[in-house]
Protein backbone atom coordinates (compact mmCIF):
# COMPACT_ATOMS: atom_id res chain seq x y z
CA UNK A 1 0.00 0.00 0.00
CA UNK A 2 1.11 3.54 -0.99
CA UNK A 3 1.73 5.73 2.14
CA UNK A 4 -0.81 8.64 1.74
CA UNK A 5 -0.57 12.39 3.97
CA UNK A 6 -3.38 12.31 6.10
CA UNK A 7 -4.47 15.50 4.12
CA UNK A 8 -4.81 13.14 0.79
CA UNK A 9 -7.36 10.59 2.80
CA UNK A 10 -11.25 9.98 1.49
CA UNK A 11 -13.95 9.67 3.54
CA UNK A 12 -13.73 6.40 3.24
CA UNK A 13 -10.18 5.80 4.37
CA UNK A 14 -10.81 7.47 7.58
CA UNK A 15 -13.52 5.75 8.21
CA UNK A 16 -11.48 2.11 7.40
CA UNK A 17 -9.04 4.15 9.80
CA UNK A 18 -11.20 5.00 12.65
CA UNK A 19 -12.82 1.27 12.68
CA UNK A 20 -9.41 -0.02 12.45
CA UNK A 21 -8.40 1.54 15.52
CA UNK A 22 -11.29 2.45 17.58
CA UNK A 23 -11.48 -0.86 20.30
CA UNK A 24 -7.21 -0.24 20.56
CA UNK A 25 -7.82 3.46 21.54
CA UNK A 26 -10.85 3.08 23.39
CA UNK A 27 -8.96 0.18 25.20
CA UNK A 28 -5.90 2.73 26.45
CA UNK A 29 -8.42 5.75 27.05
CA UNK A 30 -10.03 2.87 29.35
CA UNK A 31 -7.04 1.61 30.91
CA UNK A 32 -5.71 5.26 31.70
CA UNK A 33 -8.90 6.58 33.14
CA UNK A 34 -10.57 3.58 34.52
CA UNK A 35 -13.95 5.08 33.91
CA UNK A 36 -16.07 3.29 30.81
CA UNK A 37 -18.34 6.20 30.23
CA UNK A 38 -15.51 8.63 30.33
CA UNK A 39 -13.20 6.16 28.10
CA UNK A 40 -16.21 6.14 25.50
CA UNK A 41 -15.71 10.14 25.88
CA UNK A 42 -12.30 10.40 25.38
CA UNK A 43 -12.08 7.37 22.64
CA UNK A 44 -14.86 9.72 20.56
CA UNK A 45 -13.19 13.21 21.44
CA UNK A 46 -9.81 11.22 20.03
CA UNK A 47 -11.05 10.55 16.46
CA UNK A 48 -13.35 13.76 16.77
CA UNK A 49 -9.63 16.20 17.31
CA UNK A 50 -8.03 13.19 14.51
CA UNK A 51 -10.50 14.52 11.93
CA UNK A 52 -10.05 18.13 12.32
CA UNK A 53 -6.52 17.48 12.84
CA UNK A 54 -6.34 15.87 9.08
CA UNK A 55 -6.07 19.32 7.13
CA UNK A 56 -2.90 20.37 8.91
CA UNK A 57 -0.96 16.47 9.41
CA UNK A 58 1.77 16.98 6.71
CA UNK A 59 3.38 13.71 7.64
CA UNK A 60 3.22 10.52 5.79
CA UNK A 61 2.64 6.92 7.64
CA UNK A 62 0.38 5.56 10.18
CA UNK A 63 -2.24 7.61 12.08
CA UNK A 64 -2.46 5.16 14.91
CA UNK A 65 1.06 6.81 16.19
CA UNK A 66 -1.26 10.50 15.87
CA UNK A 67 -4.34 8.81 17.28
CA UNK A 68 -2.37 7.44 20.66
CA UNK A 69 -0.70 10.99 20.81
CA UNK A 70 -4.11 12.84 20.78
CA UNK A 71 -6.06 9.50 23.26
CA UNK A 72 -2.79 9.95 25.79
CA UNK A 73 -2.75 14.04 25.40
CA UNK A 74 -6.61 14.26 26.28
CA UNK A 75 -6.29 11.28 28.86
CA UNK A 76 -3.55 13.59 30.53
CA UNK A 77 -5.60 16.22 30.80
CA UNK A 78 -9.45 14.06 31.92
CA UNK A 79 -6.57 13.25 34.80
CA UNK A 80 -5.96 16.59 35.67
CA UNK A 81 -9.50 17.72 35.90
CA UNK A 82 -10.47 14.87 37.69
CA UNK A 83 -8.26 15.17 40.41
CA UNK A 84 -9.29 19.06 40.80
CA UNK A 85 -12.93 17.81 41.07
CA UNK A 86 -11.29 14.66 43.33
CA UNK A 87 -9.71 17.14 46.03
CA UNK A 88 -13.82 18.53 46.62
CA UNK A 89 -15.72 15.05 45.88
CA UNK A 90 -15.20 11.90 47.58
CA UNK A 91 -17.82 10.08 45.58
CA UNK A 92 -16.00 10.30 42.38
CA UNK A 93 -13.63 8.61 44.38
CA UNK A 94 -15.39 5.68 44.94
CA UNK A 95 -16.68 5.61 41.85
CA UNK A 96 -13.21 5.16 40.49
CA UNK A 97 -12.42 2.83 42.77
CA UNK A 98 -15.07 0.70 42.14
CA UNK A 99 -14.25 0.62 38.39
CA UNK A 100 -10.32 -0.27 39.26
CA UNK A 101 -11.32 -2.99 41.01
CA UNK A 102 -13.60 -4.64 38.15
CA UNK A 103 -10.28 -4.11 36.20
CA UNK A 104 -8.62 -5.92 39.17
CA UNK A 105 -10.86 -9.01 38.63
CA UNK A 106 -10.51 -8.95 34.85
CA UNK A 107 -6.91 -9.66 35.25
CA UNK A 108 -5.40 -13.05 34.93
CA UNK A 109 -2.98 -12.61 37.24
CA UNK A 110 -3.42 -10.61 40.29
CA UNK A 111 0.03 -10.75 41.96
CA UNK A 112 1.31 -9.37 38.31
CA UNK A 113 -1.00 -6.47 38.62
CA UNK A 114 0.05 -5.47 41.99
CA UNK A 115 3.69 -5.72 40.55
CA UNK A 116 3.08 -3.40 37.36
CA UNK A 117 1.31 -1.18 40.05
CA UNK A 118 4.26 -0.53 41.81
CA UNK A 119 6.09 0.89 38.79
CA UNK A 120 6.42 4.51 37.27
CA UNK A 121 3.50 5.30 35.53
CA UNK A 122 5.99 5.74 32.78
CA UNK A 123 7.30 2.71 32.85
CA UNK A 124 3.40 1.25 33.31
CA UNK A 125 3.01 3.25 29.94
CA UNK A 126 5.57 1.63 27.97
CA UNK A 127 4.66 -1.74 28.85
CA UNK A 128 1.12 -1.44 28.25
CA UNK A 129 1.70 0.06 24.46
CA UNK A 130 4.39 -2.42 23.43
CA UNK A 131 2.62 -5.38 25.25
CA UNK A 132 -1.02 -5.03 25.54
CA UNK A 133 -1.18 -2.65 22.73
CA UNK A 134 1.35 -4.38 20.62
CA UNK A 135 2.88 -1.35 18.88
CA UNK A 136 5.70 -1.08 17.60
CA UNK A 137 9.22 0.62 19.34
CA UNK A 138 9.26 3.39 16.83
CA UNK A 139 5.47 3.99 17.35
CA UNK A 140 5.66 4.17 20.81
CA UNK A 141 8.61 6.50 20.99
CA UNK A 142 6.71 8.85 18.18
CA UNK A 143 3.50 8.26 20.77
CA UNK A 144 5.54 9.44 23.99
CA UNK A 145 8.10 12.23 22.01
CA UNK A 146 11.07 10.71 23.05
CA UNK A 147 13.95 8.32 21.55
CA UNK A 148 13.54 5.04 20.37
CA UNK A 149 16.54 4.26 22.94
CA UNK A 150 14.26 5.81 25.97
CA UNK A 151 11.63 3.53 25.06
CA UNK A 152 14.06 0.75 24.74
CA UNK A 153 15.93 1.44 28.23
CA UNK A 154 12.09 2.14 30.01
CA UNK A 155 10.62 -1.33 28.83
CA UNK A 156 13.84 -3.29 29.63
CA UNK A 157 14.04 -1.54 33.22
CA UNK A 158 10.43 -2.50 33.94
CA UNK A 159 10.27 -6.00 32.70
CA UNK A 160 13.75 -6.54 34.90
CA UNK A 161 11.66 -5.03 37.69
CA UNK A 162 9.20 -6.98 37.11
CA UNK A 163 11.25 -10.17 36.82
CA UNK A 164 12.61 -9.55 40.15
CA UNK A 165 9.48 -9.03 41.85
CA UNK A 166 8.06 -12.72 40.57
CA UNK A 167 11.36 -14.52 41.24
CA UNK A 168 12.55 -14.94 37.96
CA UNK A 169 16.23 -14.35 36.90
CA UNK A 170 17.56 -13.87 34.17
CA UNK A 171 20.30 -16.53 33.84
CA UNK A 172 22.64 -14.70 30.97
CA UNK A 173 26.23 -14.18 32.15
Amino acid sequence: MIKKKLIDLTSNDVEIIIRNNYDDIFKYCFWKVRDYTDAEDLTQDTFMKFIEYIPKYQEYGKPKALLYTIARNLCFNWTKKKKLINITSFEEESIATRAADEIDKMIDSFELHNYINELSAEQQEVLFLRYFEELQIGEIAKILDISRFSVMYRIRIATNRLKSKMGVYNDEK
